[in-house]
């Protein structure tokens, strides 16, 4: 650099500090009677901060308007200075207004209401001491970036104890559907106080619902779900409660709040069978997956009874289908699907020969032949009730799953 441009620099410098200096000296006098003004005229215009307080109470306004009046002359005087402290300072400011139940614009209406009070001095100074326009602005500008500044960290620390709030309360409304699917059974009077606790009304009925997770592996976050919902969106097994009746048009919601991920709908049960709804609904979720039941968004367990019920319990399922289907095992593989697709359309048909040989489209006569077979091997079983349930449940059940037997 030129040793010309060096000594201007440095002048320039040397006029900044200068005007620093002076300027914070004429301010801090001020200081004490402007805390008490700020503090008088926030709690004249804002009604929040205008309510009766208790003496500490009082004191954390004073206290917080002191703070930022002399930490700006500080500033004014010291530029560098740390910030560190103060910004942490502010955003707990922003944290305990979250926390106090008051509104951003509240908060935003204190700090322009100490702004115009701070002006207002600045104006009366300027009159008193025969400010130059050049003072009064870059005064202007230092006041005006450090009210942003200090919105700006309120704001921050305001909005983290908001999620703070949200996310605790979501920890207790997931506790609370954890009590009520816990097995066996918390007291209800453990329930009933942790939802009024949370501001939930507890249902005589609800319908559980299984969620699938996306194939990332995870649940869209937040998806909007009503008040009334309980959820608890957390891997592995995502579920939420709905209090019951479940209507068409949350059905609709449902599916539209999880877009691109299934669900499953189990029955509407008193709250106390909750974990039962819920067993059902991830029951008729894996059968989706599996590809038994339709691909859909929305899976509504009482559209499916027959089936839920059948594929419930795949070892006792495979103990009737040993128990009832064994004599199938005489014939060759080939031999035996056929003759098992026989005896399931001749039982659907109740031993209607005729529409058997429709179901299948084959002639009757080779309806008769395959039926002669079976009954050799079934003999009496296929005259008793529960034996001839048995098989045509077994029969179904492997049906559904597409397995030849």
């Amino acid at each position: 650099m030129h040793a010309g441009n060096v000594v201007v620099e440095g002048g320039r410098l040397a006029v900044m500090e200068e005007r620093r200096r002076r300027l914070a000296m004429l301010l801090r006098p001020e200081l004490p009677s402007l805390v008490e003004e700020i503090v008088r005229e926030i709690r004249r215009s804002v009604p929040e901060y205008g309510r009766p307080l208790d003496e500490a109470h009082s004191t954390v306004l004073r206290d917080r308007v002191e703070y930022g009046v002399k930490l700006f002359v500080d500033l004014l005087e010291y530029p560098h200075l740390a910030r560190t402290d103060a910004d942490r300072t502010f955003r707990s400011i922003g944290r305990a207004e979250g926390h106090s139940g008051r509104t951003l614009d509240q908060l935003h209406a204190a700090l322009r209401i100490g702004g115009r009070v701070a002006w207002r001095r600045v104006a009366r100074v300027e009159r008193q001491r025969a400010l130059s326009a050049v003072d009064v602005s870059w005064l202007a500008d230092r006041l005006f970036v450090f009210l942003d500044e200090l919105a700006a960290l309120s704001v921050k620390g305001y909005r983290e104890a908001q999620t703070r709030a949200k996310d605790a309360g979501r920890g207790m409304r997931r506790r609370l559907l954890q009590l009520i699917l816990k097995r066996p059974a918390v007291a209800k009077s453990a329930i009933t106080e942790l939802a009024r606790t949370v501001g939930w009304t507890v249902p005589e009925q609800c319908a559980l619902v299984a969620v699938d997770a996306e194939p990332s592996g995870h649940v869209r976050a937040d998806p909007m779900l009503g008040a009334d919902i309980l959820a608890d969106l957390r891997e592995p097994e995502p579920c939420l409660l709905l209090p019951g009746p479940v209507t068409t048009e949350r059905l609709q919601r449902l599916s539209a709040a999880f877009h691109g991920a299934h669900v499953a709908v189990g029955p509407t049960v008193a709250i106390a069978d909750a974990a039962a709804s819920l067993r059902w609904a991830r029951q008729a979720l894996r059968l989706v997956g599996d590809g038994v039941l339709p691909d859909v968004p929305v899976t509504v367990c009482g559209d499916h009874w027959s089936t839920l019920w059948l594929l419930g319990d795949p070892g006792l399922l495979k103990q009737v289908t040993k128990r009832r289907l064994s004599p199938l095992n005489a014939f060759p593989t080939k031999q035996r699907a056929r003759l098992a697709g026989t005896l399931f359309a001749w039982l659907q048909s109740q031993g209607n020969v005729q529409e058997t040989a429709s179901k299948l489209q084959v002639h009757p006569r080779t309806v008769r032949y395959r039926m002669r077979q079976v009954e050799e091997i079934f003999g009496e079983d296929l005259r008793d009730p529960n034996a001839r349930f048995e098989i045509e449940a077994a029969l179904r059940a492997l049906k559904l799953l597409g397995v030849a037997y």
